[in-house]
């Protein structure tokens, strides 16, 4: 199996006016879990070019020919995207393509759900509540319920639950939500891997001004900008947001920039985001 350039992939993808786009009430791990059966059933997976991290490819599916595919979060609800363009444009292939499309949204549905509400067979008695889950969700991290009920579902991995809270975040523009969410990307936590989501969350939570919350995001904004993780570098942002972050009495923006290195985020594999050349200058240390 061969794997598309993610910025080839993007650029594919680029034209969302000539895209089409199914919602799906589930989270992206299970809409592309979908994706991948109907491939399998249909016996095209060896042709497909997929992206099994950033959850987009390549397909080459009969009577529709070459389409582009992406399962992607949706924000406004918590559940998937299913987004696709048909490289041929005579109206037979769309809409050969979209009744593809249509029977992985419908099978995903019928997957199993991952750990839902992490209930086994004795399920504890102060768990989640399943009417958290619903349209009224609301993301009222360190005061609610809402707050505890995510710690919960992140720890036992019902990822898919967490997310509809998580989009109450979002549109609330509560900080400490959206730097949550932003992990969920960098680690693909029923979502797809995608630093450029990572990163934009990470800049909403910094812009959004919530109490602690924003400042605690600031410092790793400013390290994604600094070492281009997700978004080309910017190292003069970055440097305006670690000044301000230690001048107002951030230890880890401080260590920044005396020593080009921090701990507060580091990647995957446990290494810290280190300049080898950093030399402090007064105009880069408070």
């Amino acid at each position: 199996m061969t794997h598309l350039p993610a910025l080839l992939l993007a650029a594919l993808l680029a034209a969302p006016a000539a895209a089409d786009t199914l919602p799906i009430a589930v989270a992206p791990e299970r809409a592309w879990r979908a994706l991948l059966g109907q491939l399998d059933n249909d016996q095209l997976r060896e042709r497909a070019q997929l992206d099994l991290n950033r959850f987009e490819g390549q397909l080459h599916l009969p009577e529709a020919g070459v389409v582009d595919v992406s399962v992607d979060w949706d924000a406004a609800t918590g559940g998937t995207h299913l987004r696709w363009h048909a490289s041929d444009s005579q109206p037979a292939h769309h809409a050969a393509a979209r009744r593809w499309m249509q029977r992985v949204a419908d099978a995903a549905p019928r997957l199993p759900r991952p750990n839902h509400l992490c209930q086994g067979p004795e399920p504890a008695a102060n768990g989640p509540d399943a009417d958290t889950y619903t349209g009224k969700a609301s993301c009222s991290f360190g005061t609610g319920h809402f707050s505890s009920a995510l710690f919960e579902l992140e720890k036992c991995g019902d990822y898919e639950s967490a997310l509809v809270i998580l989009a109450a975040c979002v549109r609330e523009g509560h900080a400490g939500g959206l730097v949550r969410l932003a992990q969920f990307f960098e680690s693909g936590l029923g979502v797809p891997r995608r630093p450029e989501r990572m990163t934009d969350y990470l800049r909403q939570a910094v812009a959004s001004h919530t109490p602690g919350y924003s400042d605690g995001a600031r410092v790793q904004y400013a390290t994604a900008l600094y070492f281009g993780v997700g978004t080309a570098p910017d190292r003069d942002a970055a440097l305006r947001l670690f000044n301000t972050a230690a001048a107002a009495g951030d230890r880890d923006a401080r260590n920044f920039l005396a020593h080009g290195v921090h701990y507060a985020w580091r990647r995957e594999d446990g290494s810290v985001y280190a300049d080898p050349a950093w030399i402090p200058t007064p105009s880069n240390h408070p």
